[in-house]
This record gives structure tokens, C-alpha cells and sequence, in this order.
């Protein structure tokens, strides 16, 4: 998890990392006008054509998603029981890994997790490739610019918040983006990215956007769980771990729906 003790390491990295990573950015927005400026949906629609996407609720507060390789088709699954805000975020991180990793991952030991921004260099670069593509620069800099004069009075933790609507992102991705581009500083950006956000909205903050979606899609689950050469080949832990997971979700699936 990126706290006040490692802020300060990730962002540096990203330094490293960002001029391949804008790369990946510009080859995605060159797909098409849609992925300019619709991009969370055309990133759905994209994974939706390419791969098997399963998506359900899980508890697991933690966990956002993962991508695999299974018998020749790809999977990703989207933990719909995460904010909007994250989801969208874990969408466009699972696709860096798809559109610019698949060899790695066609190795069938190979899963990557969305459950620690800071686990290793792969999870950085997805997680760097996600903010990039989703926060336009020049937006990011008026909009802040905006906010701090129209509440000139407010910390700078609620100004921070109300960014989050404009761009649908989770809290620590805008602080993390704002310490990045110098509009605040580094010493702020540890002060305020443990925040309580969560408690501490502004009035006027739309709090549909916090809300999961719930969504579930899980016609492509049975393909992967049966498919005899998955068996054979993946590993026991992590077969067992998404078939035990999918038999929890299966009976839970009625519950879900009445809820939604």
C-alpha cells in the first residue's frame, strides 16, 4: 500500500519509468478519437472483444483485479465490489498488461495481481500507465489552479478530494499525479496521502462515484475452470483458488442481485 514511508520512492521511480511508459500512452490514444476522450469505456470494450472478462463483487477490500493466460485465451476479472473510482483505475491498469505484456504473461506461472501498487516494477508501470492515460496534464493543472482559488480557505487534503469527481480516480492516484507534476510538494504529498478522505468530504462531493458498481460477468468463468489442459497445467494453488471462488460467488450471486 503507498503511505507516508514510501510515497516518496514511488514517485521517484515514476520519474524513471515515465518516458516509456507516455509511449504506451500515446500508441493508446492514437487507437482512436473514443480512447481520447472516452477512455474507461473504450478500454471496456476493447478487453470485452480481446479477452474473457469476469467481472463480480469479491470481499476482499484489497484486491482490485488480475490478468492470466490460460489455454490460450486471456482473463481478466475486476473486483466490481471496489469504489467506481478504483475500478476505473484497475481497468486501464489491466490493460497496460494485456496490450504491452502478454508475452510475460502467457507464462503460465505468471498472474499479476492488483492488490499493492508497490510490489515490484511490472505493478508500478501498470499502475504509472493507468494515471497517465487517465489525467490529461493541462486539465489536472487549471482545474487544481481553479479549486485552490474558489477555496482559498479550504486544506489542502479537501481540495485534493474535489479533484476526484473531475477525473473519477481514487484519492491517493490525485496526490500521488499533483506531487509528480510539482503542483504540490513532496513534503505535502506525504503529509496528506494517508487522509481519511473517505470521512472528511466536502458537502457538495458526489458520493455515487465511491459507490461499487457490483457489476457481474461471468459467462467465461466455466470455459477457464473446465477447460482440460487449464487443469492439467495450472497450478493446483491457483486453480483451486479461482474455482473456490467461484463456487462462493455462484451461491452469493442471488443475494448480490436483490441488492444491487
Amino acid at each position: 500500500m503507498i503511505n507516508s514511508t514510501n510515497i516518496r520512492e514511488v514517485i521517484e521511480q515514476n520519474q524513471k519509468l515515465l518516458p516509456s511508459i507516455l509511449v504506451n500512452v500515446e500508441s493508446t490514444i492514437e487507437k482512436g478519437i473514443h480512447f481520447k476522450y472516452k477512455t474507461i469505456e473504450s478500454i471496456r470494450n476493447y478487453l470485452m472483444q480481446k479477452t474473457e472478462v469476469l467481472l463480480f463483487p469479491s470481499q476482499s477490500l484489497s484486491y482490485g483485479g488480475m490478468v492470466l493466460y490460460r489455454n490460450g485465451s486471456f482473463y481478466i476479472n475486476i473486483n466490481t465490489l471496489q469504489p467506481k473510482t478504483y475500478e476505473n483505475f484497475v481497468w486501464a491498469h489491466e490493460y497496460y498488461h494485456f496490450e504491452f505484456e502478454k508475452d510475460r504473461i502467457k507464462d503460465a506461472d505468471d498472474v499479476t495481481f492488483v492488490n499493492n501498487p508497490v510490489l515490484n516494477e511490472n505493478e508500478r508501470k501498470a499502475n504509472l500507465f493507468a494515471a497517465e492515460l487517465l489525467i490529461n496534464n493541462d486539465v489536472l493543472k487549471t482545474l487544481f489552479q481553479e479549486i485552490k482559488l474558489n477555496y482559498v480557505n479550504d486544506s489542502l487534503e479537501k481540495n485534493v478530494i474535489r479533484l476526484i469527481p473531475a477525473f473519477e480516480l481514487p484519492y491517493k492516484t490525485m496526490v500521488i499525479k499533483l506531487a509528480q507534476e510539482n503542483l504540490i510538494s513532496m513534503e505535502d504529498a506525504e503529509r496528506i496521502i494517508d487522509h481519511d478522505y473517505r470521512n472528511n468530504l466536502p458537502q457538495d462531493f458526489d458520493l455515487s462515484i465511491l459507490e461499487p458498481t457490483k457489476a457481474i460477468k461471468i459467462d467465461g468463468l466455466n470455459k477457464l475452470l473446465e477447460s482440460e489442459s487449464v487443469q492439467e497445467n495450472m497450478l493446483e494453488s491457483d486453480f483451486d483458488s479461482i474455482q473456490n471462488l467461484a463456487n462462493q460467488h455462484f451461491k452469493q450471486l442471488e443475494a448480490i442481485r436483490m441488492e444491487i
